[in-house]
């Protein structure tokens, strides 16, 4: 966005829009396959408006992304507030998360985009994320709820997994989980949990 542009509310409520619209398309289309104009298109704004608020496809993504990552960081800032086990906390998370419309593009960020400004935040906050997840599996590990082994190999598996189910099913909102929610429950329960009963 253009530094000396001083935003009105109106003008924020646009550019919110943009970001709206952007989700959608870049999770459809890929970051290197979408064009802007098929975002201006969306909203029928003209295709010169965008540069109003970014300045390129790449700024536009990665604010994308950052909008992504400020709702996860919300959902983790409330989930460490449960008063549960560890295990009961990764599931109320994941079902939260899973319906957050663009959560693929986290795992699919060009390294070309590298020298952008905000690429040290959004890298920055991928690290924080991970960070908060990893300590889940040890605490659930300590509270007795999960199973043990290498907290970050088992974040990883179960992350990695969910964000393919949740590219694989097209998930945008809570309608589009909810018919695979309890097979993502009882995987997390079959995988983790110390009172699954596992055959000897």
């Amino acid at each position: 966005m253009n530094k000396n542009i001083k935003i009105s509310p109106k003008h924020v409520k646009k550019k919110d829009l943009i970001l709206d619209s952007a989700v959608f398309i870049f999770s459809e289309y890929g970051f290197y396959n979408t064009k802007l104009e098929q975002i201006t298109r969306s909203l029928n704004l003209t295709d010169k408006s965008i540069y109003y608020y970014f300045t390129s496809k790449g700024d536009l993504f990665l604010e994308v992304i950052l909008s992504v990552q400020n709702k996860l960081d919300r959902l983790i800032e409330t989930i460490n507030q449960m008063d549960t086990t560890h295990i009961e906390k990764i599931k109320t998370y994941t079902n939260k998360a899973m319906t957050i419309n663009g959560l693929t593009l986290l795992m699919n960020i060009p390294k070309s985009l590298s020298n952008f400004a905000l690429y040290n935040k959004v890298k920055s906050n991928e690290a924080k994320q991970y960070k908060a997840w990893t300590k889940w599996f040890q605490q659930g590990q300590i509270d007795g709820s999960m199973i043990h082994g290498d907290p970050e190999e088992h974040r990883n598996f179960l992350f990695g997994s969910l964000f393919y189910l949740h590219r694989w099913h097209a998930i945008t909102d809570n309608e589009s989980y909810a018919h695979i929610q309890p097979f993502i429950e009882t995987m997390i329960d079959r995988m983790y949990s110390t009172q699954f009963q596992r055959l000897q």
